[in-house]
């Protein structure tokens, strides 16, 4: 499924029985998960939500989405910040 995001629009995601792949086709989106991590997905590179997991997604520029398969998952983003409980 595609989705095209304005800049700061937002959407909740959720990984659903079998996970969930968003790939940026274009733009960068900042992406939340349930695990106190956040990441930057800039174009061209996806991201998957486990099974059960949920993500918010922020569109830091103008950005069209991918939604699908886990099995489209070849490469990973790395997190951009990691928040650690004091």
């Amino acid at each position: 499924m595609e989705c095209c995001l304005a800049q700061g629009e937002l959407i909740r995601l959720e990984g659903g029985k079998e996970g969930l792949v968003l790939r940026c086709l274009s733009g960068t989106v900042w992406l939340t998960k349930g695990d106190g991590m956040d990441y930057l997905v800039p174009a061209g590179k996806r991201i998957m939500l486990a099974k059960g997991e949920s993500a918010l997604v922020e569109a830091l520029q103008p950005a069209d989405l991918l939604l699908g398969d886990p099995s489209l998952s070849s490469h990973i983003v790395r997190p951009a910040i990691g928040l650690v409980a004091c």
